[in-house]
Protein backbone atom coordinates (compact mmCIF):
# COMPACT_ATOMS: atom_id res chain seq x y z
CA UNK A 1 0.00 0.00 0.00
CA UNK A 2 1.25 3.48 -0.90
CA UNK A 3 0.80 6.55 1.32
CA UNK A 4 1.65 9.98 -0.06
CA UNK A 5 2.34 12.66 2.54
CA UNK A 6 2.08 16.33 1.61
CA UNK A 7 3.12 19.11 4.00
CA UNK A 8 1.16 22.30 3.45
CA UNK A 9 1.42 25.81 4.74
CA UNK A 10 -1.94 26.99 3.50
CA UNK A 11 -0.95 26.63 -0.18
CA UNK A 12 -3.81 28.13 -2.19
CA UNK A 13 -3.88 25.35 -4.81
CA UNK A 14 -3.41 22.32 -2.57
CA UNK A 15 -6.72 20.77 -3.69
CA UNK A 16 -5.60 20.98 -7.33
CA UNK A 17 -2.26 19.45 -6.37
CA UNK A 18 -3.97 16.53 -4.63
CA UNK A 19 -6.23 15.96 -7.64
CA UNK A 20 -3.16 15.92 -9.89
CA UNK A 21 -1.47 13.35 -7.66
CA UNK A 22 -4.60 11.16 -7.66
CA UNK A 23 -4.91 11.42 -11.44
CA UNK A 24 -1.30 10.48 -12.06
CA UNK A 25 -0.66 7.55 -9.73
CA UNK A 26 -3.86 6.57 -7.91
CA UNK A 27 -2.28 6.19 -4.47
CA UNK A 28 -3.94 4.17 -1.76
CA UNK A 29 -3.79 7.10 0.65
CA UNK A 30 -2.98 10.81 0.61
CA UNK A 31 -2.35 12.59 3.90
CA UNK A 32 -2.08 16.38 3.99
CA UNK A 33 -0.88 18.09 7.12
CA UNK A 34 -1.58 21.80 7.20
CA UNK A 35 1.17 23.55 9.16
CA UNK A 36 -0.96 26.54 10.12
CA UNK A 37 1.12 27.18 13.27
CA UNK A 38 4.40 27.19 11.27
CA UNK A 39 6.01 24.44 13.32
CA UNK A 40 8.10 23.43 10.29
CA UNK A 41 8.11 21.04 7.37
CA UNK A 42 9.67 18.24 9.43
CA UNK A 43 6.93 18.63 12.04
CA UNK A 44 4.19 18.64 9.40
CA UNK A 45 5.44 15.44 7.76
CA UNK A 46 5.96 13.69 11.10
CA UNK A 47 2.33 14.47 11.98
CA UNK A 48 1.17 13.23 8.56
CA UNK A 49 3.20 10.04 9.02
CA UNK A 50 1.17 9.23 12.14
CA UNK A 51 -1.88 8.80 9.87
CA UNK A 52 -0.09 6.87 7.12
CA UNK A 53 -1.16 3.27 6.71
CA UNK A 54 0.98 2.30 3.72
CA UNK A 55 4.13 0.22 3.77
CA UNK A 56 5.56 2.51 1.08
CA UNK A 57 5.74 6.22 1.96
CA UNK A 58 6.26 9.18 -0.35
CA UNK A 59 6.94 12.75 0.73
CA UNK A 60 6.21 15.47 -1.82
CA UNK A 61 5.96 19.22 -1.32
CA UNK A 62 2.55 20.60 -2.26
CA UNK A 63 3.78 23.96 -3.59
CA UNK A 64 4.07 22.88 -7.25
CA UNK A 65 7.88 23.31 -7.28
CA UNK A 66 7.86 19.61 -8.17
CA UNK A 67 5.12 18.39 -10.48
CA UNK A 68 3.18 15.35 -9.22
CA UNK A 69 4.17 13.24 -12.25
CA UNK A 70 7.77 13.28 -10.95
CA UNK A 71 6.64 10.70 -8.34
CA UNK A 72 6.58 8.11 -11.14
CA UNK A 73 10.36 8.42 -11.50
CA UNK A 74 10.88 7.14 -7.94
CA UNK A 75 8.38 4.27 -7.93
CA UNK A 76 10.44 1.71 -9.91
CA UNK A 77 13.20 1.90 -7.29
CA UNK A 78 11.13 1.64 -4.10
CA UNK A 79 11.15 -2.17 -4.15
CA UNK A 80 14.95 -2.38 -4.44
CA UNK A 81 16.03 0.48 -2.15
CA UNK A 82 15.01 1.58 1.33
CA UNK A 83 15.15 5.26 0.38
CA UNK A 84 14.68 6.85 -3.04
CA UNK A 85 15.59 10.53 -3.19
CA UNK A 86 14.50 12.92 -5.92
CA UNK A 87 17.59 14.90 -6.96
CA UNK A 88 17.30 18.18 -8.81
CA UNK A 89 19.98 19.63 -11.05
CA UNK A 90 21.81 22.81 -10.14
CA UNK A 91 19.79 26.01 -10.51
CA UNK A 92 20.53 28.34 -13.41
CA UNK A 93 20.84 31.54 -11.39
CA UNK A 94 24.42 31.99 -10.19
CA UNK A 95 23.48 32.96 -6.62
CA UNK A 96 21.21 29.93 -6.14
CA UNK A 97 23.76 27.69 -7.86
CA UNK A 98 26.49 28.87 -5.47
CA UNK A 99 24.22 28.38 -2.45
CA UNK A 100 23.27 24.88 -3.63
CA UNK A 101 26.89 23.87 -4.24
CA UNK A 102 27.95 25.16 -0.81
CA UNK A 103 25.00 23.42 0.85
CA UNK A 104 25.75 20.08 -0.81
CA UNK A 105 29.43 20.35 0.08
CA UNK A 106 28.51 21.15 3.73
CA UNK A 107 26.24 18.08 3.88
CA UNK A 108 28.95 15.86 2.36
CA UNK A 109 31.55 17.08 4.84
CA UNK A 110 29.31 16.76 7.91
CA UNK A 111 27.36 13.61 7.09
CA UNK A 112 29.08 11.85 4.21
CA UNK A 113 25.85 12.02 2.20
CA UNK A 114 26.69 12.20 -1.49
CA UNK A 115 23.13 12.98 -2.54
CA UNK A 116 20.84 15.99 -2.89
CA UNK A 117 19.07 16.13 0.47
CA UNK A 118 16.86 19.17 -0.04
CA UNK A 119 14.60 18.29 -2.96
CA UNK A 120 11.04 17.87 -1.68
CA UNK A 121 10.42 14.40 -3.09
CA UNK A 122 11.44 11.21 -1.31
CA UNK A 123 10.16 7.63 -1.13
CA UNK A 124 10.66 5.05 1.62
CA UNK A 125 9.86 1.35 1.96
CA UNK A 126 9.67 1.82 5.74
CA UNK A 127 8.38 4.51 8.11
CA UNK A 128 11.32 6.80 8.87
CA UNK A 129 11.75 8.48 12.25
CA UNK A 130 13.23 11.90 12.99
CA UNK A 131 13.10 14.70 15.57
CA UNK A 132 13.95 17.82 13.55
CA UNK A 133 10.99 20.11 12.86
CA UNK A 134 12.56 22.40 10.27
CA UNK A 135 14.01 22.07 6.77
CA UNK A 136 16.93 19.87 7.85
CA UNK A 137 14.66 16.96 8.76
CA UNK A 138 15.57 15.36 5.39
CA UNK A 139 19.22 15.34 6.39
CA UNK A 140 18.41 13.66 9.70
CA UNK A 141 16.39 10.94 7.96
CA UNK A 142 19.04 10.27 5.33
CA UNK A 143 21.91 10.34 7.84
CA UNK A 144 20.05 7.91 10.08
CA UNK A 145 19.29 5.64 7.11
CA UNK A 146 22.98 5.70 6.14
CA UNK A 147 24.09 4.85 9.69
CA UNK A 148 21.57 1.97 9.79
CA UNK A 149 23.00 0.59 6.54
CA UNK A 150 19.83 1.17 4.55
CA UNK A 151 20.14 1.36 0.79
CA UNK A 152 19.73 4.86 -0.68
CA UNK A 153 19.56 5.94 -4.31
CA UNK A 154 19.16 9.32 -5.96
CA UNK A 155 16.95 9.68 -9.01
CA UNK A 156 17.02 12.81 -11.21
CA UNK A 157 13.80 14.84 -11.08
CA UNK A 158 12.79 18.23 -12.38
CA UNK A 159 12.20 20.85 -9.72
CA UNK A 160 11.69 24.54 -10.24
CA UNK A 161 11.87 26.31 -6.88
CA UNK A 162 9.68 29.38 -6.86
CA UNK A 163 10.58 30.90 -3.51
CA UNK A 164 13.84 32.25 -2.19
CA UNK A 165 15.36 31.19 1.07
CA UNK A 166 16.01 34.10 3.37
CA UNK A 167 19.03 34.52 5.62
CA UNK A 168 16.93 33.43 8.62
CA UNK A 169 15.95 30.12 6.95
CA UNK A 170 19.52 29.46 5.79
CA UNK A 171 20.92 30.16 9.27
CA UNK A 172 18.24 28.02 10.91
CA UNK A 173 19.01 25.10 8.58
CA UNK A 174 22.74 25.50 9.23
CA UNK A 175 22.16 25.31 12.99
CA UNK A 176 19.83 22.32 12.58
CA UNK A 177 22.49 20.44 10.61
CA UNK A 178 25.05 21.02 13.35
CA UNK A 179 22.61 19.82 16.01
CA UNK A 180 21.78 16.69 13.98
CA UNK A 181 25.41 15.85 13.37
CA UNK A 182 26.63 16.27 16.91
CA UNK A 183 23.60 14.86 18.74
CA UNK A 184 23.21 11.75 16.60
Amino acid sequence: MLSILIPSRLEPNIENFVRAVEYIIEPNQIVIYNDRYTMGKGFALREALKEATGDKIIFIDGDWDIQPYEINKLLPYIYQYSVVVGCKSLPKRWDRKLLTICSRLWIRLLFGLMIDTQTGLKAFNYKPEWKTNGFAFDIEILYKAKKEGRSIIGVPVIAEPSGRKGVKEIWSTLMETLRIRFQS
